[in-house]
């Protein structure tokens, strides 16, 4: 409601006899909201979280056309406020077969679900390029992988279906290098260096292609089910039962190191990920993170982190959101509880990793003990 004095002249508008105090209050009553020009709307809502627009998209249908428009996010890329928004896949095995998209919102730290999104099937592969979430292979039955992929817009939390692969892959390793998403494995062995093993889908395009594997016919390259990939240094880092191999698209060129010859597998397990090129793992000894520097080759604790809660630390699951380290996991005392961590990360003189947690807190409370499949971040 707008409140103005009627002023027509003069300091007490135009009567010299009126007190002041006694000048006519004239209210005004407040716009609708679809007489709000949609321009106005648009560069204003751009400029608010996008945590409140599903608030924000209840005020009127204007307001719902212009936060459902690819023209809005345009402007907020623009402007250069896009937010990074961690995404997890949560399976309550009480309760269901297939697991459930849900979302961490930030104002108060909890994880909605997103009933939009299709279940990933077990043993995909997840990669991230800005709003869209690719989902890859995975199986819909015992012995049954499958060749289709899919991609999610976590704009609109809608998903369109992608051509599908040559092969049918279950827990392949998946990485993006220059716009290209590399999948590999993850099906039975090769038989020559054309037969698919390797396969990358270009997302300007929207087409696979069968990459040529250098690795020669006779060797023991593993033929599927790795445990973990990450990108580091434009390279894929792909984690298997006995052997660490390290695949680099741009020259098409591999590495291979057994178990035991490695530095890299000494600590590398399966909740981890990647920031500013290192690489960060959770350790089930003295320090609970620990963090592999892929140049000098070595492991080191991330110092600093005091208080963190008692979480089943061996299947949590952990992400780079925007360069701070966030790991999700059920409490060890009880299990039906999923904590979020966030983790401010610095680098200090001498090379040390120092961790700040920022906020520790629980994000879902659930009547029987959840199962986190991953957790993948993507920019809004």
């Amino acid at each position: 409601m707008v409140v103005i004095s009627e002023l027509s002249g003069g300091s007490n508008g135009g009567d010299p006899y009126k007190n002041p105090q006694e000048e006519e209050e004239v209210n005004l009553a407040p716009i609708p909201p679809r007489q709000i020009p949609e321009l106005l709307i648009a560069r204003t809502v751009a400029l608010v979280r996008r945590s409140h627009y599903p608030r924000l998209s209840l005020i009127s249908r204007t307001f719902r056309c212009v936060i459902s428009s690819p023209g809005l996010y345009q402007r907020r890329l623009q402007l250069g406020l896009t937010e990074p928004v961690l995404y997890a896949s949560i399976r309550f095995p009480h309760v269901s077969y297939k697991p459930s998209w849900y979302i961490l919102t930030c104002n108060v730290p909890r994880m909605i679900k997103i009933t939009s999104l299709p279940p990933m099937n077990p043993g995909s592969s997840v990669v991230s390029i800005g709003y869209k979430m690719y989902v890859i292979g995975g199986w819909i039955g015992l012995d049954h992988p499958v060749s289709s992929a899919f991609v999610m817009d976590c704009r609109f939390h809608t998903c369109d279906y992608l051509p599908s692969m040559r092969r049918a892959r279950y827990r392949a390793a998946a990485g993006v290098i220059d716009r290209k998403i590399y999948v590999i494995g993850g099906c039975e062995e090769k038989r020559n260096a054309y037969d698919g093993w390797i396969e990358a889908f270009d997302v300007d395009n929207g087409l696979w292609w069968t990459v040529p594997d250098p690795f020669p016919e006779n060797s023991n390259l593993p033929g599927g089910e790795f445990l973990t990939s990450v990108v580091m240094q434009n390279r894929i880092y792909i984690m298997d039962a006995l052997c660490v191999l390290v695949y680099e698209p741009r020259h098409g060129t591999w590495q291979s190191c057994v178990h035991g010859s490695s530095k890299l597998m000494n600590f590398w397990s399966n909740p981890s990920c990647v920031i500013e090129d290192l690489l960060y793992s959770i350790c089930l000894f003295k320090h609970p993170i620990v963090v592999f520097d892929p140049v000098e080759m070595v492991w080191s604790p991330v110092k600093g982190l005091d208080g963190l809660p008692d979480l089943r630390y061996s299947v949590c699951e952990m992400a780079n959101v925007g360069g701070k380290l966030m790991v999700l996991g059920t409490s060890n005392t009880t299990y039906n509880d999923i904590w979020c961590i966030e983790i401010t990360l610095e680098r200090r003189e001498g090379g040390e990793i120092w961790g700040k947690v920022d906020s520790k807190a629980t994000v879902l409370i659930s009547a029987t003990s959840p199962s986190i499949n991953l957790c993948c971040s993507v920019t809004v």
